[in-house]
């Protein structure tokens, strides 16, 4: 596998796909109790009152799951803005960011099942 496959496959895994993890509300909730006034210490609350009018856990980790996907497709975007040295290998990552997605179905409906 080369670094550029490793990197793709790490953003989907530890990055974009972890979200899916069934404590991953719960792990956010639970850090912003504790620090409330940090960094984004009002997700917490967001979440729960997400949660309380009714949208499932489920439906709330697929919105997030697409988030970080935008954040790690507008990252590697931002590699190959004006400025940046064309002939450096990270410059068209973010081409290859979907098609590097583990259920090899590009995000597609379902492709969150497919996640292990």
């Amino acid at each position: 596998m080369t670094a550029r496959e490793e990197l793709l496959a790490h953003l989907w895994k530890e990055v974009i796909n972890i979200t899916l993890r069934d404590a991953s509300l719960d792990n956010i909730i639970a850090h912003c109790r504790r620090n409330p006034t940090g960094p984004f210490g009002d997700t917490g609350p967001a979440i729960e009152r997400i949660l309380a009018a009714g949208a499932s856990r489920r439906d709330l980790c697929l919105v997030m799951r697409s988030a970080a996907y935008e954040a790690a497709f507008g990252t590697l975007y931002s590699l190959s803005e004006p400025g940046s040295d064309p002939d450096d290998d990270v410059s068209t990552l973010h081409e290859e960011l979907l098609m590097a997605e583990p259920s090899g179905t590009e995000g597609r409906p379902g492709s969150a099942d497919a996640v292990g």
